[in-house]
């Protein structure tokens, strides 16, 4: 099945490039898949390095801003207002990529996105641990474990302090 592209991710990928201007030069384009996971393409002309391969300095800021979407987007449905952050991570890269990218961030588990919303609503911060990948030839390429923080506008903690939304 082809991934399916929606108008909230067509803002959020003007938002991030506008946003954070060094991720222009990856030219990439976010989607979602079967699972609800978020999809990065990027292709590899605008990602090379001297080898031939895609740059590693590439791969990592696409995997860091496919997991980043994904917090983006679980806030949306949240109806949160949050910055997000990320906190920890860590990538391996097992085999060069000489394709297009293709970075996967794979939807958390039900019970993961409850807690990260428990969290939020009482503490004003909550974190969500995510996994992206990178397939090339039918083989994994690259696996990045990230750990983000969302931190609630201070709009929000004063609509959960006070029980009240904005006047």
């Amino acid at each position: 099945m082809a991934p399916r592209v929606h108008d909230g991710l067509k803002q959020l990928e003007q938002l991030i490039t506008e946003k954070m201007p060094i991720t222009q030069h990856l030219e990439f384009s976010l989607s979602t898949g079967e699972g609800e996971e978020i999809i990065a393409s990027a292709p590899l002309k605008a990602n090379l390095n001297h080898m031939g391969s895609a740059f590693g300095g590439s791969i990592s800021m696409l995997t860091a801003l496919t997991g980043w979407a994904m917090v983006h987007t679980l806030l949306d449905e949240m109806r949160h207002k949050a910055q997000i952050l990320i906190q920890e991570s860590d990538i391996e890269y097992l085999q060069p990529i000489r394709d297009d990218l293709r970075v996967v961030c794979e939807r958390p588990e039900e019970s993961a996105v409850e807690r990260f919303h428990d969290m939020l609503e009482r503490w004003g911060r909550a974190r969500l641990d995510l996994k992206c990948k990178i397939d090339a030839a039918g083989e994994r390429a690259v696996t990045f474990i990230g750990r983000y923080v969302a931190l609630a506008s201070d709009e929000e903690l004063v609509e959960a302090a006070t029980g009240k939304g904005p006047a």
